[in-house]
């Protein structure tokens, strides 16, 4: 099993929470753990809403191991196809497509958070793909 993320290192999920958001405030209990990486489901003291620790990552609504999870990703991220992935990880293709589509949600809204107020000097386009986006 996975080590597990500090709950210090968690926040609520619920919008409408006065600590929406708001790391290290210790309002998060563990309600119960479940299934076989004993995923903690976690409740605020604040608000009272429940969520899993999975909630909002690449690992939400999914039961399998969290190494078996970080394997599909990384077989995706050196090119393998979905039916080689999930022959080489022994998953069904479309545990990898849905891992892929979420995973890449996820991955993209932490790009956008972390990513901002860049100002590149120089600008260097590829003549093969040809694309500009503008905003």
């Amino acid at each position: 099993m996975e080590a597990r993320v500090d709950l210090k290192s968690l926040c609520c999920l619920n919008a409408e929470c006065k600590e929406y958001g708001q790391r290290g405030k210790e309002n998060l209990r563990v309600r119960k753990e479940y299934g076989q990486d004993q995923i903690r489901y976690l409740r605020c003291s604040i608000c009272g809403e429940e969520f899993s620790e999975r909630k909002g990552t690449a690992l939400w609504n999914s039961k399998i191991a969290e190494s078996k999870v970080v394997s599909i990703i990384e077989h995706l991220d050196r090119k393998n196809g979905v039916v080689a992935t999930a022959e080489l990880v022994k998953v069904a293709k479309d545990t990898v497509r849905r891992i892929n589509r979420v995973s890449g949600t996820v991955f993209g809204k932490l790009h956008d958070v972390m990513v901002q107020d860049i100002r590149p000097k120089v600008l260097q386009f590829d003549e093969k793909w040809a694309f500009i986006y503008y905003l």
